[in-house]
């Protein structure tokens, strides 16, 4: 080998090596890069953090408060009027759902009672008078008849 093969050979080796590091180095600048951008977000999510916690646990701790309100207000409904009673007070105020018991039977007995009384004697006041003016009817016709053959026979 000559002095000038000798000469290229260690330029190129040199240049590959100097390129060969060069690659390294990048390799190793973008590790550090991606290190560096990924402890910032996480130092600016370390401090988030903790004010997003503290956010939620208050958010809970309203809804916690409103349920226990809520659950509060169903428990004591429940405990002065059950909703089978509330219902039923609620029919018997519009008037469904009543069953008649053996005094509500009575009075109305009572009242049909009087009632059939009062139909009956009615009636039995209206039948004579009735009666009367059908009789009239059928007395002034028989008298209509009688007075021409009387009037016939003396003419």
């Amino acid at each position: 080998m000559s002095k000038d093969s000798k000469k290229n050979l260690k330029e190129v080796t040199s240049q590959a090596s100097e390129l060969a590091k060069s690659i390294w180095l990048a390799g190793l600048g973008a590790y550090g890069r991606a290190y560096d951008e990924a402890h910032e977000r996480y130092e600016k999510a370390s401090k988030d953090t903790p004010k997003l916690f503290k956010e939620l646990v208050s958010k809970g701790n309203k809804l916690e408060e409103q349920a226990k309100d809520k659950f509060g207000e169903a428990s004591s409904l429940g405990k002065t009027v059950s909703i089978e009673e509330r219902i039923s007070k609620m029919r018997a105020s519009l008037g469904f759902g009543h069953t008649a018991s053996a005094t509500d039977l009575e009075r109305l007995e009572k009242k049909l009672d009087a009632l059939s009384k009062k139909v009956d004697s009615l009636s039995k006041a209206d039948k004579p008078a009735a009666k009367a003016p059908v009789k009239k009817v059928a007395a002034k016709k028989v008298a209509a008849k009688k007075a021409p053959a009387k009037a016939a026979p003396k003419a």
